[in-house]
């Protein structure tokens, strides 16, 4: 079952098939999320869930600390929705533009 993602102060939303992570959804979409590895490891995709929520199908990631994870954080590079998402993206904030 495919999930909505919405990036909230950005007006934008995809959408995630199954087995697809949210940073493989958006790229597909062509929506600009920050991202660095693709893996977990670097931190950079690193977003702030405003309602939803999301799993690690293998473990928890290494850029993803436990305050992190308890604060509402998660690495779109390696997560997967488990419902309809709103996500806080810093780098993408009230001021953003798509460069395309």
């Amino acid at each position: 079952m495919p999930y909505n993602v919405t990036i909230l102060n950005t007006g934008c939303r995809f959408q995630v098939n199954d087995g697809e992570t949210l940073l493989q959804a958006a790229l597909r979409q062509e929506v600009p999320v920050p991202w660095g590895c693709g893996g977990g490891v670097c931190g950079v995709c690193m977003a702030q869930i405003v309602s939803g929520e999301v799993r690690y199908p293998d473990g928890e990631p290494l850029a993803l600390f436990e305050e992190d994870a308890a604060a509402g954080r998660l690495l779109p590079c390696v997560s997967l929705p488990c419902s309809d998402l709103v996500l806080n993206v810093p780098e993408m904030g009230k001021d953003w533009e798509p460069w395309r």
